[in-house]
């Protein structure tokens, strides 16, 4: 009996360069653990039992930079979330305020969810946030949302693609 033999397309070869075809990749994403336990020697959070916290440092841990402190330095976001329209002119100081306090309450509890930086007036025109991660821009839009009403759009990026959200009441 002989081997059949077909013209069809070979199956699913494999990449040899670390990705899965397809995808894109966040340089970001750490590729291998810290040694642990480790200290960022930006912002002092430590890895210690697989992730990241605000523990105080361990005596003789090494030094490894965070995530977060790695976009910060570099000045690249993983999220960004645009405020607008004529209710944030009104209560400028009332929306940002909110912003601050989710920011700071978000960043306790996960320390690679960071505020940037932010970028605009809000008393008068639009406001740009740049996040170190897409939970802390989506967590913020919803408080707004929850707080002031107003509609969000946050829709979830492609794998390594930055997650561009907005918030507008009028």
């Amino acid at each position: 009996m002989s081997a059949k033999t077909t013209n069809t397309p070979a199956s699913h070869q494999p990449r040899h360069d670390g990705m899965e075809s397809g995808h894109h990749s966040d340089p970001y994403l750490q590729r291998r653990k810290p040694a642990q336990p480790s200290t960022c020697p930006d912002c002092q959070a430590t890895y210690h039992d697989g992730r990241w916290t605000w523990d105080a440092p361990e005596p003789g841990g090494a030094s490894h930079r965070c995530p977060a402190c790695e976009r910060i330095r570099d000045g690249v976001p993983a999220g960004e979330l645009t405020l607008s329209g004529t209710f944030l002119a009104a209560h400028a100081n009332e929306v940002m305020r909110l912003v601050t306090t989710t920011g700071e309450h978000i960043r306790q509890e996960h320390p690679l969810e960071r505020l940037i930086d932010s970028s605009g007036d809000p008393a008068s025109g639009d406001v740009l946030l740049r996040f170190t991660g897409i939970h802390g821009t989506h967590g913020i839009g919803e408080a707004l949302v929850h707080a002031f009403g107003g509609t969000m759009e946050a829709p979830y990026p492609d794998a390594g693609s930055i997650m561009r959200a907005s918030w507008r009441r009028d």
